[in-house]
């Protein structure tokens, strides 16, 4: 199989402030604080709204950015590529944290919420580490078809860890709106069995991360609950580490030493602005998760390939096939039906 180049998405919290009361638990100053800040915004729907929006336009950025960096500067390196998009977010999560965030309201995470931060981080690093494997055994197009399953993946993971109910029309959902986003972005068939594998892996590994997170950020026990900047801070801490061995072990350190052009500043600047546009993704990943949920967060991915071709379209005019058209048609039928089928449903979320 011809070599294919790697590419990486990083993939995967506000703003604090704080209303401290002498005298309350960590988790009931934890709530406080917050409940202070969400007076202070605007209603849900349009938190939920702005999240979303910032989701969609911070992906379609970094995608080009991405781009630019591995296919014009050469920098194919994924590993160091995330894990710079991980320092950013550790150092920008942590300057938000300490400019917004008063010293006597910030919270010192229990060992048992570090713990699950540290299970969240493997999650992370292992969905990127089974992804960038699985590229070099199938084409990047049957990778984007098996990652179309993320949804059905995640809300099946949800139902089994979690044990949340869904209406039967988020399930039936799932075929057509997996399906469509399958039409879309089908090419080279030519797969292999560990390729298939590994790409499945690192589907799994994704919702689990999505559920974990969304566990960490909406819990009900006020004293594991992390605001989202303060999550991002301490997953991205483990995730330095972990993707710094990745890295290590794979050469690429190495590699940026023994080659001077990756080293040149128009290079790294543009590297690190795919670092700061990591950490607003992340932030808005985050948020989306926060207001919505695990699932929804995987739907919307789906959603962003169909936006994809429909901005391809309407800016460079490529020719649309009439299999992507009926794609795209199919999904978005798949995204109203999960839509119908969550707001039919009781109070859980889904």
């Amino acid at each position: 199989m011809d070599n294919v180049k790697l590419t990486m998405s990083t993939s995967d919290p506000e703003s604090v402030a704080s209303e401290s009361e002498p005298m309350i638990s960590a988790g009931e100053k934890h709530e406080h604080r917050w409940e202070g800040r969400d007076r202070a915004f605007p209603p849900q729907w349009v938190r939920t709204a702005l999240a979303i929006v910032g989701w969609f336009v911070l992906n379609i950025s970094i995608a080009s950015v991405n781009k630019w960096v591995i296919s014009v500067d050469h920098f194919e390196l994924p590993a160091t590529l995330t894990a710079v998009h991980m320092a950013c977010s550790y150092v920008m999560s942590a300057l938000c944290l300490r400019t917004c965030l008063p010293a006597n309201a910030r919270l010192d995470p229990s060992p048992e919420t570090l713990a699950n931060v540290r299970k969240l981080s493997l999650a992370f690093c292992l969905s990127v580490f089974c992804g960038n494997m699985a590229l070099q055994y199938v084409y990047v197009s049957f990778s984007q078809m098996v990652g179309a399953a993320s949804p059905l993946v995640t809300l099946l993971l949800s139902k089994c860890i979690t044990d949340k109910q869904y209406a039967p029309l988020a399930y039936a959902s799932m075929v057509p709106m997996c399906g469509g986003v399958m039409m879309c972005v089908r090419g080279e068939l030519d797969w292999s069995v560990m390729g298939l594998l590994l790409l499945v892996a690192s589907s799994m590994l994704r919702g689990v991360k999505s559920i974990m997170q969304g566990s960490l950020l909406t819990s009900h026990d006020e004293t594991e609950k992390l605001d989202p900047l303060s999550l991002l801070k301490l997953m991205s801490k483990w995730s330095i580490l972990l993707l710094g061995v990745y890295a290590l072990v794979t050469g690429e350190l190495g590699e940026i030493i023994s080659v001077p052009e990756l080293r040149q500043i128009h290079v790294l600047a543009r590297v690190f602005l795919s670092g700061i546009i990591a950490f607003a993704l992340n932030v808005c990943n985050f948020l989306v998760t926060k207001y919505t949920s695990a699932v929804t967060l995987q739907v919307l991915g789906n959603i962003k390939v169909i936006l994809s071709i429909a901005i391809s379209l309407l800016i460079f005019h490529n020719p649309l096939s009439t299999t992507s058209a009926a794609g795209c048609a199919l999904t978005l039928a798949g995204v109203a039906l999960y839509q119908r089928g969550t707001t039919s449903e009781s109070p859980n979320k889904c």
